[in-house]
């Protein structure tokens, strides 16, 4: 049974989700070696987190713009706008594996009251967010690169996108807010 191309935007998303699932899963529950670390290790390790945040705030405000472009009907620089923050948020997933990777998940290290009451409360909904848009936002994005603009109306791309969206946009400004509670404000 062959599958129409219109069609194939959702098992590809639904595929690439289960695949950054398994890779994320792999690096997150690894054993840690327990040899010593290069140099240039420990300096990437240092940098990482802030390229990691600022590449998810350019994506942020990209994705917004995108948003707000569309809501305009400004479609050539939605077209811009959200592939662009998608390129974006694969460039900080590679740096985010790579991180936990070489570096494993850094502990809060402000206040116990602060760390059950802020913290933990919007990790765990940033965590929730994020795990839940991936596929949703692939789909979307799929949909909308790989259909010409004349027959997007046609598709799901827009009642997707009007959920997906929003969804992703507070995903990220949440990790944005976990990253000032675990390296500005402690």
């Amino acid at each position: 049974m062959a599958i129409k191309r219109e069609h194939l935007p959702l098992p590809t998303s639904i595929v690439v989700t289960i695949v950054a699932y398994g890779v994320l899963s792999f690096v997150i529950f690894r054993e840690r070696p327990s040899a010593v670390q290069s140099d240039f290790v420990t300096r990437l390790l240092i940098v990482l987190p802030h390229a990691i945040a600022l590449v998810n705030a350019l994506a942020l405000v990209l994705l917004a713009s995108g948003w707000w472009f569309i809501k305009k009907g400004f479609i050539r620089l939605h077209r811009i706008a959200m592939p662009s923050a998608l390129g974006l948020i694969f460039l900080f997933l590679l740096m985010y594996v790579t991180r936990i990777y070489l570096g494993g998940v850094k502990e809060f290290p402000g206040p116990e009251i602060i760390y059950f009451y802020l913290y933990l409360p919007i990790l765990i909904i940033h965590l929730v967010l994020s795990i839940i848009c991936i596929q949703p936002v692939l789909y979307v994005a799929l949909i909308g690169l790989t259909h010409r603009i004349e027959h997007i109306p046609r598709t799901k791309h827009k009642m997707v996108g009007r959920i997906a969206v929003p969804t992703w946009i507070l995903s990220l400004a949440l990790g944005l807010v976990v990253y000032i509670l675990l390296y500005r404000a402690y």
